[in-house]
């Protein structure tokens, strides 16, 4: 049997390179505060801003039973127009909308008194635990209107 010879081979070391992946940071999310120059929370920009990316259409901060400052006027967060109207409302339940189950839904039945003559579906509500970011909105929006 031949025995094989192996060469021994010296590597140096300065020629070693170690490549490490490069880290990109995430861009930091850009809010405005407006939605189509109108004041906007940051929950309603992420999910005007999501439709947006969708084209999908839609009204925001209608006001519905008279206009703004009349009595007993409301205000509807989106209604959103995709093969049909969606009244759609952006509560922060741990603020804002806390106990309030009874007047929102005085306010849903208002809403869909009001947009009746439309057939519109029936008020969604869609709360902050959904709308953490931009990618959690797109989700939403897409489950919604797809």
């Amino acid at each position: 049997m031949i025995k094989r010879y192996k060469y021994k081979v010296k590597k140096d070391s300065s020629k070693i390179r170690i490549i490490k992946p490069k880290v990109v940071a995430k861009e930091p999310e850009q809010l405005t505060g407006l939605v189509r120059g109108e004041n906007a929370s940051d929950l309603e920009e992420r999910f005007a801003k999501a439709l947006d990316k969708r084209n999908i259409d839609y009204y925001f901060r209608l006001p519905i039973g008279g206009n703004r400052g009349d009595p007993g006027w409301k205000e509807l967060d989106f209604l959103v127009v995709s093969g049909g109207y969606y009244p759609v409302e952006i509560e922060n339940i741990t603020f804002i909308h806390l106990g309030k189950t009874a007047e929102d839904a005085l306010k849903d039945a208002f809403t869909l008194e009001y947009l009746k003559e439309y057939n519109p579906y029936p008020v969604r509500h869609v709360t902050n635990e959904r709308l953490g970011n931009d990618e959690s909105a797109e989700k939403v929006v897409r489950e919604m209107f797809l």
